[in-house]
């Protein structure tokens, strides 16, 4: 059995490649009647994560990444691309491809690779 609170949330998640992709910033669980409720989607997201504190430093970071982002939505994924979970919890999807990636992206297109001898 796994405690959700403890053993999820704040945890480190990588690619299927080992690449970190940021942390579990929040749990969204499906309620079913007459059943336990389960994991509907765990997500990746600086403005979910700032929520947990309040409600006035989640409308900064909405603000902040709204700067680099593709999407309003935070990045979600489901338990069953959960692939091991560990000290870190690995998902098989490729890091690169996701909008949990679009600041890394953003500093590398705009910034890195302008640095003379970075290519």
């Amino acid at each position: 059995m796994i405690d959700l609170i403890r053993d999820v949330l704040d945890t480190q998640v990588l690619d299927r490649h080992k690449r970190p992709m940021g942390k579990v910033d929040g749990i969204a669980l499906e309620l079913r009647e007459g059943q336990p409720p389960r994991v509907a989607h765990l997500e990746i997201d600086p403005v979910v994560a700032w929520r947990r504190i309040g409600p006035r430093f989640a409308r900064w970071a909405r603000a902040i990444t709204r700067l680099w982002r593709r999407s309003e939505e935070p990045y979600r994924f489901t338990w069953s691309q959960v692939s091991d979970l560990g000290i870190d919890l690995e998902i098989d999807v490729d890091a690169q491809n996701t909008q949990a990636f679009d600041l890394e992206r953003l500093l590398r297109e705009r910034i890195v690779e302008r640095i003379p001898g970075s290519g």
